[in-house]
C-alpha cells in the first residue's frame, strides 16, 4: 500500500512540473494564428485583412505577376511568400515583394506584436470524380491561376507582446521532444504534435519555442505543417512504424 501511494505521488509530481505529457492538438490550436494553417491566402486576407507586407524571396529570380486584391495592386511571384502582420508600419521600398502603403490590419494580432504567415505557392486542389461508366474514379489536380488561391499556409511564426517564461512552457507542455541549438545562443524547444486515426498517424506539426540562453523568457514560437520537408519526413517515419506495428505480420 505504501509503494502504491509513493507511485501515485510521483506521477502527480511529474504532471505538476509538466514532464508526464506532450503537447496536445488542443494546446497547439490555442496558440494564436493556428486557425490560419492550411488556409489559402485569399482566406487569410478575408479573416485578417491586408498585412503590413509580403516578403517574396523568390521574386527576384522568377517571373512576377501583377495581381489585384480589390483595388490594391501587388506584383508577386508564384513561389513562397511570407505574409507579415505587425503593429510597426514598414514603408521601406523592397526589391521584391509588396509593402502596404496604408496602416495594416491588426485583426489577427490580439496578443501578438508580429505574425508571419508562411505560404507555399503553386498549391492546387485534388478532386476525385466517379467515372461515367461507373468503373472506378478519376483524379485531377488543378492549380488556380489566382495566386492568392494558389498559396497555402504551411506554417506561422508569432511574437508575443509579452514573453512567456520558460518555466511556464515546461509546466504547460511538458519536456520538449527535441532541443535544437541555433546560432547566437538560441535554442529551439521542439514539440511534435501528432494526430492519429485508429492508431494511424494522419498529420504531424512541429511546434518550436525560441529561447535565448541568456534569458528565461520565450518571445517567439513557430508552428509548421507537413508542407515543410522535415515535418513530412517525420510523418513518413511514423507511418512506417505504424505499418510495422499494426499492418505487417
Amino acid at each position: 500500500m505504501k509503494m502504491v501511494l509513493i507511485s501515485v505521488a510521483l506521477a502527480v509530481s511529474l504532471v505538476s512540473i509538466g514532464v508526464a505529457h506532450a503537447m496536445s492538438i488542443g494546446q497547439m490550436n490555442a496558440l494564436e494564428g493556428t486557425s490560419l494553417l492550411e488556409l489559402r491566402t485569399n482566406a487569410v486576407f478575408r479573416q485578417c485583412g491586408l498585412p503590413s507586407e509580403i516578403l517574396d524571396p523568390e521574386g527576384v529570380s522568377h517571373v512576377k505577376q501583377k495581381i489585384l486584391w480589390g483595388a490594391v495592386e501587388m506584383i508577386l511571384s508564384p513561389r513562397e511568400w511570407e505574409v507579415v502582420y505587425t503593429h510597426q508600419r514598414d514603408i521601406t521600398v523592397r526589391e521584391s515583394g509588396w509593402v502596404n502603403p496604408r496602416p495594416a490590419s491588426r485583426a489577427c494580432l490580439a496578443n501578438l506584436s508580429r505574425l508571419i504567415v508562411h505560404a507555399k505557392g503553386n498549391v492546387g486542389f485534388l478532386s476525385v470524380t466517379k467515372r461515367v461508366d461507373k468503373q472506378g474514379y478519376l483524379t485531377s489536380y488543378h492549380v488556380p491561376k489566382d495566386l492568392y488561391a494558389a498559396h497555402q499556409v504551411i506554417g506561422l511564426t508569432g511574437n508575443w507582446k509579452q514573453g512567456m517564461p520558460v518555466s511556464r512552457i515546461l509546466e504547460r507542455y511538458g519536456k520538449p521532444e527535441e532541443v535544437l541549438q541555433r546560432a547566437g545562443g538560441i535554442k529551439l524547444f521542439r514539440y511534435w504534435v501528432v494526430t492519429k486515426q485508429k492508431q494511424m498517424p494522419v498529420s504531424v506539426h512541429a511546434v518550436d519555442f525560441e529561447v535565448k540562453d541568456a534569458e528565461k523568457v520565450c518571445t517567439k514560437y513557430t508552428v509548421q505543417t507537413s508542407g515543410f520537408a522535415f515535418v513530412q519526413e517525420k510523418l513518413d517515419v511514423l507511418l512506417r512504424q505504424w505499418e510495422r506495428d499494426y499492418v505487417l505480420d
